[in-house]
């Protein structure tokens, strides 16, 4: 069957009335269709608005409370399954009957094609005018408009209440029904998630960089264990339960540190620490017996979380705590001090030796003490970094993964573009290495030319 569409069109002759020539009916069916035409774009932007605003961003415009309509938007989007079902129905029902009214309208007018022209005139206007260009507008700022439109969508909740209510309970029990349980179950925001909508935030400038980084550091605390940043077993400072007053004395004046673990044989059997303060009074008040100024200290295995760690701490008020290997000897120590390191960055008091993990040199290479952290060191340098089976994290225990065997000055292990070369070597341990980072290769095909 072939239509020839040439004769349809040639057929129609419309006769377009003017508006002085419509009846009532007529008149007031054009009016009410651009009344609900005005309906229905106030619905899909409120959509669009309350369902793409950010809370925070919201709460932010008003942090007194002072403002009515910022805390009426507040209060309409905490009651969001009202609130999305209220603009649902009250959006198909201005539709549905501004589709009825017009083609009513045209039917009154070319009663052989009416109800084609409707359907085509709906689509596109309800379209153009009801859905892209409100949505679009709204979608600019979604809580400035929230805010402008909070109170006529209160009361569009409040008219609609009758019928939302039918069709909430019917969402409810079809729900119920698929779920088994009567609600669905809400999956918490995954830590890539949560990151992404903090640097949204930090970008629209409603949070400053360093509770950007705090809310960083918190969130990555529980996610590392204590020998992740304990002290190690090599560079603990300790005392015998036996150490005379001038050995502690000198121990002290020594390390500079505030507190000293001590131990009963050997440094696998620490029973407790002493602490510089106590030391100093007591020998000032003429007392030769520093085993009393002992004081207990908490244990814990070495893949212990941070965050129960520090609870534990918190909880017994202890500043040191002994890391224990899987045989039960000393692993390293922490103490409170390194712990809070870990969220606010490091603190320095007179006694600390400001160090700076990388030190760019003049020759372009960069220093790096060897108990840095490998992974941060390349990320720093902009390197990536395939660590293959290395179990560890410091650098040192990287060039001996490596070497598969003691490294020695001068030694070197190359890793992607970098050159990493021991600088320092002392008690058996990497101090400090360098770092080089060559130039790429040339290209295929390409060749260094002189001039």
């Amino acid at each position: 069957m072939v239509i020839d569409f040439s004769r349809i069109v040639a057929s129609l002759d419309f006769d377009i009335p003017l508006l002085g020539e419509l009846d009532t009916f007529q008149i007031a069916s054009v009016a009410l269709i651009v009344f609900l035409l005005v309906l229905s774009s106030f619905f899909s932007a409120s959509e669009t608005a309350y369902t793409g605003l950010s809370q925070v961003r919201l709460k932010a415009m008003d942090p007194d409370g002072n403002d009515r309509k910022v805390q009426r938007a507040i209060a309409n989007y905490e009651n969001f399954d009202k609130l999305l079902t209220t603009i649902l129905v009250g959006n198909n029902i201005v539709n549905t009957a501004s589709s009825a009214v017009c083609t009513a309208l045209l039917i009154s007018l070319w009663p052989e094609w009416g109800t084609l022209i409707a359907t085509l005139l709906m689509i596109t206007v309800l379209l153009i005018a009801g859905e892209i260009t409100p949505k679009t507008i709204a979608k600019r700022n979604e809580e400035k408009f929230a805010c402008r439109v909070a109170f006529p969508v209160y009361w569009a909740m409040i008219v609609l209440s009758p019928i939302s209510k039918v069709f909430m309970g019917a969402t409810k029990g079809i729900t119920w029904a698929i779920c088994r349980n009567g609600q669905m179950e809400e999956v918490p925001p995954s830590d890539s998630e949560t990151t992404a909508m903090i640097d949204e935030i930090l970008e629209e400038g409603t949070m400053e960089a360093q509770e950007n980084a705090l809310i960083r550091s918190a969130m990555q605390f529980d996610d590392k264990n204590v020998c992740d940043i304990c002290v190690p077993r090599v560079d603990i400072s300790a005392v015998s339960n036996d150490s005379t007053a001038d050995e502690i004395r000198a121990a002290f004046v020594n390390t500079e540190f505030s507190r000293l673990p001590v131990y009963d044989g050997s440094i696998d059997r620490i029973i407790g620490y002493v602490s510089m303060k106590d030391f100093f009074l007591n020998e000032v008040s003429g007392n030769d017996d520093a085993v009393r100024l002992v004081h207990p200290l908490k244990f814990f295995p070495m893949m212990t979380s941070l965050d129960d760690v520090f609870r534990d701490m918190q909880k017994s008020q202890m500043q040191m705590a002994v890391v224990l290997d899987d045989y039960g000897g000393t692993y390293g120590m922490v103490t409170m001090e390194d712990l809070l390191e870990e969220l606010v960055g490091e603190i320095y008091d007179e006694s600390d030796e400001v160090e700076r993990p990388i030190v760019p040199e003049t020759d372009g290479t960069f220093t790096v003490s060897g108990d840095a952290n490998i992974f941060e060191v390349m990320e720093s340098l902009g390197q990536e970094f395939d660590c293959g089976e290395f179990g560890s994290v410091s650098v040192g225990g990287y060039i001996s993964y490596r070497l598969g065997r003691i490294p020695h000055v001068g030694d070197e292990v190359r890793v992607g573009r970098v050159t990493i070369t021991v600088k320092v070597f002392r008690s058996r341990r990497v101090r400090e290495a360098s770092f080089r980072i060559d130039p790429p290769a040339p290209a295929e095909g390409e060749t260094d030319t002189e001039n």
